[in-house]
Order: structure tokens, then sequence, then C-alpha cells
């Protein structure tokens, strides 16, 4: 891969299992999404919560809807059930200013108890990278290939990390791995309210840190994300 003004060109993809099959000169993005539902059901009371992509019907729990990234030009595809998002087609990121992919979504209240956002776990996100070719050299000295002394074919789990984030956008609140409070936010069991924003997004950092390791990127490679997970109950926690 060659470096130039317009930086390196990768692929990101988003799993709920690990990667299975790549292509050369793509790097993979995997992250989980899932809702985990909890509630107090009483007589006549109905719990039904979970994904949405048109913000009207909760998605089939076994049967994938699909969703196609927000960036215009960009091939990327998510498939969305009533608990879970993966990957369908990979979507494109390149090591420059502002690089990054989205998709919207819903989460939908179709029962009749008010839900409570409970939780936002990040603590499934764990950042790798791994070589998308067997031998091949991915840093070191940019463009140096396997002739500059200190190149690899490795690169470490803590300069992968400098380079790749995701975010979780709920409604007005945009979670990621700093994050460390949720906002006490509801979704009312009221039609034409019933239903709440979500914007998932993986991007390239573009901070300092995140400069110095691509610039020694020489190869491909695989990232794999880990995964977030979103909970909700029947009962206000007091958040």
């Amino acid at each position: 891969m060659e470096k130039n003004n317009g930086g390196k060109i990768i692929a990101v993809i988003a799993l709920v299992v690990a990667i299975a099959g790549l292509s050369l000169g793509f790097a993979a993005f995997s992250t989980s999404l899932r809702i985990d539902t909890a509630a107090n059901v009483g007589n006549n009371a109905n719990w039904n919560i979970g994904f949405s992509t048109d913000g009207t019907n909760i998605a089939d729990i076994t049967t994938a809807s699909t969703v196609n990234a927000n960036e215009t030009g960009n091939p990327g595809v998510i498939d969305v059930t009533k608990y879970t998002i993966s990957q369908n087609t990979n979507a494109q990121l390149s090591t420059t200013a502002g690089s990054s992919v989205s998709y919207n979504l819903n989460i939908l209240n179709k029962g009749t108890l008010t839900a409570y956002l409970e939780s936002v776990n990040f603590g499934g996100v764990s950042v790798t990278c791994t070589n998308a070719t067997a031998n091949g050299i991915i840093e070191g000295v940019a463009g140096a290939g396997t002739t500059a002394t200190g190149n690899t074919s490795t690169i470490s789990n803590e300069d992968c990390a400098k380079m790749f984030g995701v975010s979780l956008k709920i409604n007005n609140t945009t979670y990621t791995t700093t994050s460390t409070s949720i906002t006490g936010e509801t979704i009312p069991a009221t039609a034409g309210s019933n239903s709440v924003p979500v914007v998932l997004s993986v991007f390239y950092k573009n901070d300092a840190a995140a400069k110095a390791v691509a610039d020694t990127l020489d190869g491909d490679i695989v990232v794999n994300i880990g995964s977030i997970t979103v909970g909700y109950t029947s009962t206000s926690t007091g958040n």
C-alpha cells in the first residue's frame, strides 16, 4: 500500500462474531451491539423493546433488515435484527482527518411499560490489530518494505487502539469508552414518542498519537474492536 496525501484507504466492518474472511488491502472493524432487556411485568403489561430501521417497526428477531452507511458513496451496509447489529458489506475509512463511518437506526418501545436506559457498557471493547497478509510488513518505517531495520509483521494492541475508536449516540447523548454515567434516558410507551434515534460510528482518531502510528504503517491491517452492550429495564435506576 503506497503512502500519499490522501492517506491509506482501509475498510471498516461491524460484526457480531469474529471476522471470517478479508479482502487484501482492507482492514476490518468488528463491533457488536445488543439490547439486554429486563422488566417487572404485571398483569396486562407488555415489555417489547428492540432495534428498528424505520422508527415504526421493531426488526425481526432472526431475519435481518439492512441499513446503509450515512456517508455518500460509502459502500458500508449493516444487518439489523431485534437485538443485534452485524456487518453485511464492508465500509471504508482512511487515515485522514474526519474519516468515519456511521449508521442510523432507532431503539423502539412497542410495549406498555416505560423503558429506562440502565447501562451502555463498553467493557467488551478491546481494539486489536492483526496482519491482513501472511508475513507482510505493516509497521516500522513507512515505505521501506523489508529493507528497513525495525520493520515488523505485527502491530501492538496499544498502537492499534491509538488510531481507531467507536461511539454510540442514543438520542442526544454520545457514549464512548470514556463515558462514565448514564443520563436518565427513557423511551415512553406512547405512540409517537416511543422511539429514540441511535447512531453507531467508527472513526480514525486523527490526534497526534494516531498520526504517529499511522505514519509508520506500511501494509494492510485487520482491526477488531470488540462489543458494546446496551441495557434497558422497566424500573428506574435513578440515573
